[in-house]
């Protein structure tokens, strides 16, 4: 259930029986040539769409943050690059906000991966403060199941085109994909590093995607998350 959709005395029924919300968290940053710059909001909006399908009268769905921190990307246009302190800030404080109204467990779900590195630090401050989190982030912790459909995975490379081409065509110009595989020898930053490691504002080999092999890592992911959510929502945290 989408929380911006309800009125006040709906949420607050809604929180007599149920503890958990989703908080969807993406970026706007440059996506290649050929992908939008909401990339990393548009996949995990779809995410949770097919999973409120599927079990949103067990879960609350929070409004999406829809910037987060892109360092390498900041050089190129459209990209919103908010300081990691500051974006830890705010998540924080929305998850707090939650808490006040009886949320007790946050799933936080991550559509780029320059948000990771806060987000983990973000979790343990809500942990401090009695909640239970989780991150999800589709494209890595389904990495398995995302490479058993495409040849590769990269930022606007194979996987993540295809998954916007799965939801609306229109919205990707395949005729200006592009293929990168520039890296850094180690985890590394510099000035510029950007430009060398993120030419055309991607990576991997964005002409392989289709339509249909993001179709199908959405039929193979969504499934796996939404047996994640229905574990951390009873408990099972422990392998």
């Amino acid at each position: 259930m989408y929380i911006a959709d309800m009125n006040m005395d709906e949420f607050a029924k809604c929180l007599k029986r149920l503890d958990t919300a989703i908080i969807p968290i993406g970026m706007t940053e440059a996506h290649g040539h050929h992908c939008p710059l909401g990339t990393d909001m548009i996949i995990p909006r779809h995410i949770l769409r097919l999973i409120n399908e599927r079990i949103g009268h067990k879960v609350l769905i929070a409004p999406e943050i829809p910037y987060g921190h892109s360092w390498t990307l900041g050089i190129y246009p459209g990209t919103i690059d908010i300081p990691a302190e500051v974006f830890g800030e705010y998540v924080y404080h929305v998850g707090k906000g939650l808490a006040k109204w009886g949320v007790r467990k946050v799933i936080l779900f991550n559509g780029h991966g320059g948000n990771i590195p806060t987000l983990s630090i973000v979790m343990e401050r809500l942990a401090d403060i009695g909640l239970a989190t989780i991150l999800i982030n589709w494209w890595k912790d389904y990495a398995e199941e995302i490479r058993s459909i495409c040849e590769g995975q990269g930022h606007a490379g194979e996987d993540e085109t295809s998954a916007v081409l799965a939801i609306d065509s229109k919205l990707v110009d395949m005729s200006r994909a592009r293929t990168n595989w520039q890296r850094a020898i180690g985890d590394m930053r510099y000035p510029a590093m950007g430009k060398d490691t993120m030419t055309h504002a991607m990576t991997g080999d964005a002409t392989r995607a289709s339509g249909d092999k993001g179709h199908t890592i959405y039929r193979l992911i969504t499934p796996k998350i939404i047996e994640l959510i229905d574990k951390f929502q009873a408990g099972d945290w422990i392998i």
